[in-house]
């Protein structure tokens, strides 16, 4: 069955995290659960720059792994500042799901959607 581009709206990038990047999210104080061993990215299909996915949260600091097809590594950032100001959606699925500065469009629940607000 082959997938037709348009159906697809989120980056299909993938990465494995190696043995230190793991150790690193393991010394994280957090209550969360473990994090993946293979993440994927979860910014737009066709984004600029590196490829980025959430590794963990502690607290308001988010750790996401980004990465390019030479190197890979964990920033710290906040959570983006942009909402949906369109009524007919859910109160819960209005705040944008990505971090603050990132490329490309806003995402709630993998939904992608453009803000007058700057990422």
């Amino acid at each position: 069955m082959a997938i037709d581009n348009e159906d697809l709206i989120g980056c299909p990038a993938r990465i494995t995290l190696d043995a230190a990047q793991l150790a690193f999210f393991g010394e994280l104080p957090a209550d969360a659960p473990s994090v993946q061993a293979e993440l994927g990215c979860e910014l737009e299909q066709g984004h600029e720059g590196s490829h980025a996915a959430l590794g963990q949260q502690v607290d308001t600091t988010m750790w996401w792994v980004q990465w390019t097809l030479s190197a890979s590594e964990i920033n710290p950032y906040t959570w983006c500042p942009a909402k949906q100001e369109r009524v007919e959606l859910d109160r819960d699925n209005t705040e944008c799901t990505l971090f603050a500065g990132h490329s490309g469009r806003h995402s709630s629940t993998n939904r992608p959607w453009q803000s007058e607000n700057a990422a």
